[in-house]
């Protein structure tokens, strides 16, 4: 039963964070493009999002570059 409880908590925690929007509208990597809500990552507790999974890699790979971009 303690097991049951422990999955089912985990899995609401992990449904409440991947729900999460994203804080900004447009892609830091490439500002003219919209967020794809489904494109997103975790950069200092905020959820940002990007158009588009090369642009969440880039990101990914030197969040510096990037974080000042996003609005």
């Amino acid at each position: 039963m303690k097991t049951l409880f422990s999955t089912l908590a985990l899995s609401l925690a992990v449904a409440g964070f991947a729900s999460a929007e994203p804080v900004n509208k447009k892609c830091p990597v490439n500002p003219s493009k919209d967020v794809n809500p489904s494109k997103t990552t975790t950069h200092e507790a905020k959820e940002v999002g990007f158009c588009c999974g090369n642009c969440k890699a880039k990101f990914e790979a030197d969040p510096a570059k990037y974080a000042k971009k996003i609005k």
